[in-house]
């Protein structure tokens, strides 16, 4: 019956095959796709180069593979990038050895430590950076499904691989007398999307390569070199052609740069369809190469003759973009003098299988008051309460920018010295720029230093009994400080200053001092050895607070939910305080700020007074004429949920929080989806179900799949949460630019090895914008989620560039913060920081709908500033930038220049007195016996008078009643009112419009029947 049916297809015109076609593999039965990988199986190529490679890794590493994150892999190799360039640059060996030392403590090796840093070392070690980055993802994708070991690792190489028999490797030409003992077709279905066959010209040529290698080059194909152009064996004109993939088209040539393999002895080349295309004939080096001539598409490098000179033994070929290159075949072959060993399948390897139990896994968790669970409050070691006495604050505010001095008394009443540690919550803008303590008339000055001789000075001043104070920041927004040795019944003043930026909300400036610790942090502070207190105020505590505000533009209402306030101003400048009663309690102190012409970009320039340096900042914030109609029917949100198994764990939990968050906040969205995906893509399920199951990130499958039918009037926007290690980045990220005017990616970063520079990326080539989701931060995340959704439904304007026009052309290069800027949307606020002498001009660009923007903003010499505000405020930018920022688009890039900028960052912050997480605040009082004995005279109203922020003090404060709130003029109230609630208004009608259709609508944004008059009496609407 079988041959009858041969018979019949035949006479239909069907032709019989031995292999599958490119992509048919999944058309065949199941039976049928076991017999094909059972016969890649016993040839043992798969067990062959995984053995060879993780031997490798088991013989230079000092410990696991898996322990190292592909994060530190990145670092790593912004290392070698960094050494590259102080070679180019001939720094002393000295140096260089003690920069390749910074490489040693990130990829641990067993012994054989080399100093002797040449081009040969780095191409080696950036070879070992690969291959375990390559074992990593590798490790990722073997957790996917329970099979047998040498089937998952088949599958994690992500190709279909056919054994040719002796017929068929007859048909593949080698040119060569080498003995050939394995030819093994491969199918790369990334590469077949992604080659360039328009361009033409395509030959196959030869790449030769490691045996340890030859995993990663067939899971991910073959890269770019990233450090140097050195790659393999010494050669006679290795990387004259450029940082490019090189090919030959002689097997001879080629096979001088096989290694043998460490197992059985054989080598391993390459054949490749490679898309020449125009080709560009020379006979000279250019090591400088990264593309090939404008005009061209690749480079061929001409070999001598007789009667033609070249610099070239040997015909070669270059390319300079992976999608000019398909793998075909893999050549297993020896030479006549190798010595081949006998090869056991049956050989173990480090990677075992793993299946990820779906059992016993927490679900995410619901809003529950957390606060409930804390014990706050300032203790000693014994758990004893310390009373902090009094809160005095002080604070100048400057357009979008604020500096605020905090005074805190507290007091040892116990009969013995005592060691406390009290936690400081700031917003994640903000930075600590000024460390005090006044002690029995001793002032003692904080000097920033790196945090391990900062701890260390610390320490030692404790054991000696000297009185020590240290301030660490424990994260973005948390600032700890140390008391140790506090005297008896002794008070301290503590004087801490710090900047921050103000938010835009309501069409107002906000700002806000919080006044009680995140309860998680709380809680972690309180486990530590050092006891921890709050700032956290009861009524019967004393607060006050003064504040300066200095505008652009007319100041047209100063308002404070939280507080009454005493207010004199003029135009443009006013000053605000307390009442003598005040108290600070949970919801803090806020201010609201509404301004005239807050739209318009403008520029600030200040002089420091000590020095010549000068400090700018631009603010930019758009005004678009109308936003997304959320209700639209072209109108589209795409969740993706990222469940590859580098999000197991916690992380899982919490991306589904983040994913429901989200959710709930699209609800009204008339066309809203939710993928999960890792290495395939799923479009309906369960949240809650959701597991860190599906192998490897193939986030570009996801893309591929929405891109076939993007929607043809409005804008699609892809919600994606991750942790950014992704599959084939550059195809990615080259699929999301193509697709941006169609397709915006909002990028929300999880977990502690999250990629934020592949996340930012994302964001960036898709006109979004990205937020990161720390776990120390928890209590902000669904306004970042909010954030977010606003975003995507709102106008914006991307590739955003910042131009300064400086008339000195002699200055060092340029350097605003942030380096790469994301897109910006309604109400959002751009600001600018560069240290640019003689600059009173800059041009900002940008596309609007694929329409370029430009705003021109300046200032003139006379209305430059003298201080150090904005400085401090710039030094914070860079160093924000560097901790959390992209430096550059090319992620071994950034990583190269932090390690470059990293001493001018410690400068910075030494020269600002910034606190960041690499540096501390560090104060010691010398202490002898007398010191106890001394009376305590301290006069803290006159030390907190010389903080003077009064601009306005031939003005007296507008007349009011204590107790009642400030009453502003019924004209400014009513501007007020037209200016800041008509978008209220606006949402009141939509919703009556909408209640209508959508009954439950009131019910879900969790209004009571009367809805309407309570929002009234909420926003004191008469």
């Amino acid at each position: 019956i079988y041959a009858l049916c041969i018979e019949h297809l035949k006479k239909e015109h069907f032709q019989l095959r031995k292999d599958l076609p490119d992509r048919a593999e999944h058309l065949a039965s199941v039976k049928a796709q076991e017999v094909s990988i059972i016969v890649v199986l016993s040839s043992v190529l798969v067990l062959l180069i995984w053995t060879e490679a993780l031997g490798l890794l088991d013989d230079v590493l000092d410990k696991a593979v898996t322990s190292i994150s592909l994060n530190d892999v990145s670092r790593a190799e912004g290392i070698l990038l960094w050494i590259r360039k102080a070679l180019d640059d001939h720094e002393s060996p000295e140096k260089l050895s003690t920069m390749i030392l910074e490489f040693y403590k990130i990829i641990p090796h067993k012994s054989g430590l080399e100093y002797d840093v040449n081009k040969k070392l780095l191409s080696s070690k950036q070879d070992l950076c690969q291959l375990i980055r390559d074992m990593l993802n590798m490790h990722e994708i073997n957790m996917l499904i329970p099979n047998t070991p040498s089937i998952s690792k088949y599958r994690a190489l992500r190709c279909k691989i056919d054994v040719l028999d002796l017929e068929e490797s007859s048909k593949v030409k080698t040119g060569s007398t080498i003995e050939v003992l394995g030819i093994y077709k491969v199918h790369r279905i990334i590469e077949t999307e992604s080659f360039e066959s328009h361009l033409g010209n395509i030959r196959s040529l030869f790449h030769a390569s490691s045996v340890s290698n030859i995993v990663g080059i067939l899971s991910r194909g073959l890269l770019l070199p990233k450090i140097a152009t050195e790659h393999g064996l010494e050669r006679s004109d290795q990387g004259n052609l450029g940082s490019g993939i090189y090919f030959s088209e002689s097997v001879s040539v080629s096979v001088k740069y096989a290694q043998p393999s460490r197992t059985d002895g054989t080598r391993m080349l390459l054949i490749c369809d490679v898309a020449l295309g125009k080709c560009y004939d020379t006979h000279y080096t250019d090591s400088s190469l990264t593309a090939a001539p404008s005009g061209y598409d690749s480079v061929h490098a001409v070999s001598k003759k007789e009667d033609d000179y070249s610099e070239f033994e040997h015909d070669e070929f270059a390319v300079y973009r992976t999608s000019q290159v398909k793998i075909k075949y893999v050549v297993q072959f020896c030479l006549a003098d190798d010595k081949i060993k006998t090869f056991s399948p049956v050989i173990p390897t480090h990677f075992e299988d793993q299946v990820l139990s779906l059992e016993h896994q927490p679900q995410p968790e619901g809003d529950r008051a957390l606060l409930d669970d804390i014990t706050a409050g300032l203790q000693d070691k014994s758990g004893n309460p310390v009373p902090l006495k009094d809160i005095l604050i002080k604070g100048r505010i400057i357009d979008f920018i604020a500096e605020v001095v905090v005074f805190q008394m507290y007091e040892n009443q116990t009969g013995s010295p005592i060691e406390a540690k009290y936690v400081f919550p700031l917003d994640d803008t903000a930075a600590v720029c000024g460390f005090e303590a006044f002690i029995k008339e001793k002032h003692i000055i904080g000097e920033v230093k790196e945090k391990e001789e900062a701890h260390r000075e610390y320490r030692e001043a404790v054991r000696e009994g000297h009185g020590a104070y240290l301030m660490d920041q424990d994260a973005p927004d948390i600032f700890t400080v140390s008391v140790g040795n506090l005297p008896p019944s002794t008070k301290v003043l503590i004087k801490i200053t710090y900047i921050t930026e103000l938010s835009y909300k309501n069409g107002c400036l906000s700002f806000h001092l919080p006044a009680a610790v995140a309860p998680w942090q709380q809680d972690k502070a309180l486990n530590e050895n050092t006891q921890v207190g709050v700032l956290s105020i009861q009524s019967s505590k004393s607060f006050s607070l003064q504040m300066s505000i200095e505008m652009p533009f007319k100041i047209n209402h100063i308002n404070s939910w939280t507080h009454q306030l005493k207010i004199k101003r003029t135009d443009c400048k006013a000053v605000v305080c307390t009442f003598a009663d005040a108290f600070l309690d949970s919801s803090g102190f806020a201010l609201e700020i509404l301004i005239g012409d807050a739209y318009l970009p403008r520029m600030w320039v200040e002089k420091h007074p000590n020095k010549e340096s000068e400090a700018c900042m631009l603010v930019f914030q758009p005004e678009f004429g109308a936003s997304f109609d959320p209700l639209s029917v072209s109108g589209e949100v795409v969740i993706c949920l990222d469940c590859s198994n580098s999000m197991a764990g916690s992380v899982i939990q919490q991306a589904k929080q983040i994913a429901l968050c989200a959710v709930a906040s699209c609800q009204f969205s008339t066309k809203l989806s939710v993928f999960k995906f890792g290495t395939s893509k799923t479009s309906s399920f369960l949240l809650h179900s959701a597991t860190a199951t599906m192998g490897s990130s193939d986030l570009w499958k996801t893309l591929r799949y929405l891109n076939l039918l993007y929607p043809s009037e409005c804008k699609r926007n892809i919600f994606l949460i991750s942790d950014g290690h992704i599959q084939n980045e550059g195809m990615t990220l080259q699929m999301v630019k193509q697709n941006a005017q169609h397709t915006r990616i909002f990028t929300c970063g999880i977990g502690p090895t999250a990629n934020r520079h592949v996340l930012r990326s994302l964001a960036q080539y898709g006109a979004g914008a990205f937020e990161y989701f720390d776990v120390k931060s928890k209590y902000n995340w669904k306004r970042k989620v909010k954030n977010q959704t606003t975003r995507m439904f709102s106008p914006g304007c991307n590739a955003i560039s910042i131009k300064w026009h400086q008339f000195d052309m002699k200055t060092d290069e340029l350097k605003h913060a942030p380096a790469q800027i994301q897109a910006l949307f309604n109400n959002e606020c751009l600001l600018v920081y560069g240290f640019i002498s003689r600059c009173t001009q800059a041009t900002l660009n940008a596309l609007v709908d694929n329409q370029e923007l430009q705003a021109m903003v300046s200032t003139t010499e006379l209305q430059k500033t003298t201080g150090t505000m904005l400085h401090k405020l710039a030094a914070r930018a860079f160093i924000r930038d560097h901790e959390q920022g992209m430096i550059d688009e090319n992620e071994t890039e950034h990583e190269a220049k932090k390690q470059l900028l990293k001493s001018w960052i410690i400068q910075l912050s030494q020269e600002n007195s910034i606190v960041t997480q690499f540096t501390s605040f560090v104060a010691i009082a010398k202490r002898d016996a007398k010191d106890y004995q001394q009376a305590d005279t301290m006069d803290v109203l006159e030390l907190v008078a010389k903080e003077d922020v009064d601009i306005l003090p031939y003005m007296q404060y507008l007349p009011t009643t204590q107790g009642a709130p400030c009453q502003p003029d019924v004209n400014v109230r009513r501007l007020f009112f037209s200016l800041v609630l008509d978008p209220v208004q606006k949402a009141i009608e939509w919703a009556r419009r909408t209640d209508r259709e959508f009954p439950a609508i009131c019910q879900c944004l969790e209004l009571g029947k009367d809805w309407d008059s309570f929002t009234k009496k909420l926003l004191h609407i008469e």
